[in-house]
């Protein structure tokens, strides 16, 4: 059974057995100029970056690039091989925000899925509405989580 605890805002991690995905990686910096993570995260950046350095079966999901989903600051303390999974959005913003950082193990989710591990991720992306968000489904042997803003 796959346990999820909050961290902060849409930043939750997700473990099942040996395997972590952490969502939406936001810490302290302020998104859009005044936005502060709330609640306040429940567990230290340490804690989260010691658990990608110590086990490759660590992965990071990120729903979209605003700030208050991809801290670029906090991204930065990340393995630069750690496994990134976005959106396949037609808009490569978000894809070059993560190069950009230096990110070299980088896959793209679509509706029809990608194994992650212990984890079959979706991507949901309905461009009527935006071009650059999606929902994000995580499935795990015994559950099925939804990701959404």
């Amino acid at each position: 059974m796959a346990s999820i605890k909050l961290i902060t805002h849409s930043s939750v991690l997700i473990q099942e057995g040996e395997h972590f995905l952490l969502t939406d990686p936001w810490f302290e910096k302020p998104a859009f100029g005044s936005w502060l993570p709330t609640p306040p995260a429940s567990v230290h950046p340490a804690y989260l970056v010691a658990l990608a350095k110590q086990n490759t079966n660590f992965s990071i999901l990120i729903s979209h690039g605003h700030d208050d989903h991809l801290d670029d600051d906090f991204l930065s303390l990340f393995p630069k091989d750690t496994r990134i999974i976005i959106p396949e959005y037609r808009s490569k913003g978000v894809l070059s925000r993560v190069k950009k950082g230096g990110f070299t193990n980088i896959d793209q989710a679509s509706i029809e899925g990608m194994k992650c591990g212990a984890f079959t991720i979706k991507s949901y992306i309905n461009d009527d509405i935006s071009a650059d968000d999606a929902i994000l489904t995580v499935e795990t042997p015994k559950n099925f989580i939804i990701h959404a803003n």
